[in-house]
């Protein structure tokens, strides 16, 4: 790809990405603080966000404890963090300036709208009280975002990169929830029966991936870890689940390929292939929900990789010279910046 084109790819890919981001993280605030009201133990309550992402060394740099407070203002409204909802709406936009001249006139005013409006919201709008009503505009915003995109952009090769990075954020937080969650439960990690059966404790679950009401259509009856876990994992028809994201991207890689002709596809293809046959094969495992923790570490590494694979192959990013500083590591959710500056710090999250 040329340089230009390279420029528009990537853009196109973090815009999605951010957006799809904003909307994630919006959606467990606000589901956390509807829970959380009337909880004891506060700081045990919140701090699972914050092992989420894995930002704890970042956080406690500032925080001195995950309570409500400290967390919602480092995940919705701290520039400082890059991985904050201000801070993705912000990347959102920058990208989308860069693509003026390929986006319809409506994104781009949905575009603006949304970042003004949450930018200028006031101080108390981020209190514990007022953060559910204002994650739940965040997620209308994002949502609309995601809508006039996929309403108004062109089907040309820069869509596709549009849809890898809303599918590997997608994918991606999927992961790291299921992974943090089931590890909440008491006993699961030795095949105990601990709290399996709470019904506040799925609901959190379902509803942090937006994913209740399609789970009560198919499986109202089995609450249990095992089917929550393959719901969200392999549903097919689950517009958030980890293998609806896979194929997604590779019906896209397909279709560079084929109908764009782009060249220099069969590694990131290959990526996409290895998820794929990651996801095959675990689905087939009875015992995926004792190993669980493994296969999501897998799942993140192998996104890293395909993201990072995407980068050196569309985006001009360097390729490192050293095959062993192409391993991925999983860690803070990924940033554009890092993306500049070398592939594999992407999963360092800095800023």
């Amino acid at each position: 790809m040329t340089a230009l084109l390279s420029r528009y790819a990537e853009c196109m890919f973090w815009f999605g990405r951010y957006t799809e981001r904003a909307a994630c993280l919006a959606r467990i605030l606000e589901v956390q603080a509807s829970f959380s009201r009337g909880a004891r133990t506060e700081a045990a309550d919140w701090a699972w966000i914050v092992r989420l992402y894995d930002d704890s060394e970042r956080f406690f740099q500032t925080n001195p404890s995950a309570n409500s407070r400290n967390v919602i203002r480092f995940y919705a409204s701290d520039r400082e963090n890059p991985g904050s909802i201000i801070s993705s709406i912000h990347a959102a936009r920058e990208n989308a300036r860069t693509l003026r001249a390929m986006i319809s006139t409506d994104l781009w005013l949905q575009v603006n709208s949304f970042y003004n409006r949450f930018r200028n919201l006031p101080d108390t709008a981020h209190a514990e009280a007022r953060i559910a009503q204002t994650c739940e505009m965040v997620k209308k915003e994002a949502y609309a975002q995601l809508g006039v995109a996929n309403a108004t952009l062109y089907r040309d090769a820069a869509w596709h990169f549009y849809t890898f990075g809303v599918m590997i954020e997608r994918a991606d937080q999927m992961s790291r929830l299921l992974d943090v969650r089931f590890a909440q439960i008491p006993g699961a990690a030795h095949d105990e029966p601990g709290e399996l059966g709470d019904y506040g404790f799925w609901s959190v679950l379902l509803r942090s991936a937006a994913s209740l009401q399609a789970f009560l259509r198919i499986a109202h009856r089995h609450r249990d870890p095992d089917t929550v876990a393959r719901f969200l994992i392999f549903n097919r028809s689950l517009p958030r689940s980890i293998v609806f994201c896979v194929a997604e991207m590779e019906r896209g890689m397909n279709e560079l390929r084929s109908r764009f002709e782009a060249r220099s596809t069969s590694t990131a293809h290959q990526r996409i292939d290895i998820l794929r046959e990651t996801l095959s094969e675990a689905e087939q495992d009875p015992r995926l929900i004792e190993r669980l923790h493994s296969f999501n570490d897998m799942i993140q590494r192998q996104l890293i990789e395909l993201s990072n694979e995407l980068a050196y192959t569309f985006f001009d990013a360097q390729r490192p010279s050293s095959p062993a500083a192409m391993g991925a590591t999983t860690g803070q959710s990924q940033t554009q910046t890092s993306s500049q500056s070398q592939g594999q710090s992407q999963s360092q999250g800095s800023s």
